[in-house]
């Protein structure tokens, strides 16, 4: 591993144990077993360091539901499945990113933090309402409400997910399930779809 990953992997880490701001760049170096000028060499900064941690897991983020956002053919319920199981296998195979990620949203309005993962939501987001907004001819009783649909979706994905990996994180290391079944996935999405449609 070279030390630009190498920096990259432990300060995700250090970020996900101890929270953005609680992390200093003196002890990441220390923990990477670089000096300050070489993070600051690939980063800049300990901002740049957490854009160039933003890229990357979005980026992988993307080439797991970007496919099932494309879908046009199928039902409604295949496409949110599919949304659904694409997403949960992101966050189960990226579990510290994901962690990490939610913390940022709820970080205070002005942190430095929150302003650098924001776009990276609003775009989540944006392309959940599009989703929705697709698929509106399925939906009879939305009436303009994609974005609350949106919101709702997200809603229940991110809470599954957070329930999902406390379960695991409560039962060590050795016992953590690598993926989410069909069935919970399905679970999921039809309580969801119970909610909008009743």
């Amino acid at each position: 591993m070279d030390n630009r990953e190498n920096i990259l992997d432990v300060s995700l880490d250090l970020f996900y144990q101890k929270g953005y701001d609680a992390v200093s760049v003196q002890e990441i170096v220390e923990q990477a077993g670089v000096t300050k000028p070489t993070l600051y060499y690939y980063f800049g900064s300990k901002h740049g360091l957490l854009e160039a941690l933003l890229e990357n897991g979005f980026y992988n983020f993307n080439q797991y539901i970007e496919p099932a956002l494309q879908e046009s053919d199928a039902d409604v319920r295949t496409v949110l499945f599919d949304v659904a199981k694409a997403f949960l296998s992101f966050v189960t195979t990226n579990y510290t990113f994901f962690s990490f990620m939610i913390s940022l949203m709820y970080s205070p309005r002005e942190n430095e933090a929150y302003l650098t993962v924001k776009p990276y939501l609003h775009k989540l987001y944006r392309s959940i309402i599009n989703l929705f907004e697709r698929e509106k001819q399925w939906l009879g009783n939305m009436n303009g409400r994609q974005e609350q649909f949106a919101m709702g979706f997200l809603g229940f994905l991110n809470q599954f997910a957070f329930t999902f990996l406390e379960k695991q994180y409560q039962k060590g290391e050795a016992e953590v399930r690598a993926s989410v079944t069909d069935e919970e996935v399905g679970a999921v999405v039809q309580q969801f779809m119970y909610g909008i449609v009743s």
